[in-house]
């Protein structure tokens, strides 16, 4: 195992144990929304987790220059409007359903952004590989028909 994905795991790893320390040994209520809130944040850091595993996982060139730049800011904002979403369940007292839906939009914002990164990463490589390849057949030397 690389030095990255240790140590990567073992951050993630002492945050969720600090978490769940914190739950239990802090005065906080037992009731479900906060029950509800505790499960989110820690599925957000498996998700999170997973997330840089894979970018600690890539080759290092160039061309996931985009993937890895959009997949990390995704990530950190994953987190923050969970953290967020979390703040505020005093306004979802009432209303654990409301809760629930909006924890169920911020997993799938960031499925379907995570996945529209990558293919978008996908086609710029297929793009910088198809005109690199150009260039190496110095096609883009050659005058062009009417040309001089």
């Amino acid at each position: 195992m690389h030095k990255s994905k240790s140590t990567t795991i073992m951050v993630f790893t002492i945050t969720a144990i600090v978490i769940v320390i914190g739950f239990f040994l802090l005065n906080i209520e037992k009731n479900a929304i906060n029950l509800w809130a505790f499960g989110s944040l820690l599925f957000s850091l498996v998700v999170s987790l997973l997330a840089i595993l894979t970018l600690s996982s890539l080759k290092r060139d160039n061309n996931n220059v985009f993937y890895t730049a959009g997949l990390t800011s995704l990530v950190s904002i994953y987190q923050i409007m969970v953290v967020i979403s979390i703040l505020f369940t005093n306004y979802f007292s009432e209303q654990l359903n409301g809760f629930i839906l909006l924890q169920l939009i911020i997993n799938a914002l960031f499925i379907i952004i995570a996945l529209t990164i990558a293919n978008v990463s996908r086609h710029i490589h297929k793009n910088n590989a198809k005109t690199q390849e150009s260039l190496d057949n110095n096609e883009y030397d050659q005058p062009k028909r009417g040309g001089l």
